[in-house]
């Protein structure tokens, strides 16, 4: 009888949630990216004004607003026009998820204002309707961390 290909590699044990598996450590990626994860899962657990209140010590309370309307703009437009829904791990892990590592690096060529990158890496998480948006939206949150001085001190 034929044996069923996945199956034969499966011993059993759970598996992670796709894209919640974890990938690395937080700690292993760039201040912007590191920031970008932190304020993701801090807009999952407390919403938007509490992304603008973490960033206003780090910019003037305008420029803070307005990264984390860029936040809670990406956030939305990857939880409604995302392949799957975006997964995350808790506030405080160290771990760094498959879909985090995915946004962290959005940010991060948002934050150099490589936009072809940021499409790319849009693309492959989002439907293409939504992806020129995103690539935008990663721009200005990116360069509002880096306004923020993010990249040149740690995370």
């Amino acid at each position: 009888m034929p044996r069923d290909f996945p199956d034969d590699f499966h011993d059993g044990t759970p598996r992670p949630p796709q894209g919640g598996a974890p990938v690395g450590r937080i700690d292993d990626l760039s201040p912007i990216e590191a920031r970008a994860v932190r304020l993701l899962r801090l807009w999952c657990d407390a919403g938007r004004a509490s992304v603008a209140a973490r960033l206003t010590p780090d910019l003037d309370p305008g420029p803070a607003e307005a990264a984390a309307q860029a936040l809670d703009a990406l956030a939305r437009l990857c939880g409604t026009h995302g392949r799957r829904p975006l997964m995350r791990h808790a506030a405080e892990c160290a771990c760094l998820g498959a879909d985090e590592a995915w946004f962290a690096r959005l940010v991060g060529h948002g934050a150099e204002a490589a936009h072809e990158e940021a499409l790319m890496l849009a693309l492959a998480f989002l439907r293409v309707d939504a992806a020129f948006d995103a690539a935008h939206l990663a721009e200005a949150l990116g360069l509002g961390l880096r306004r923020a001085g993010i990249s040149r001190r740690l995370h």
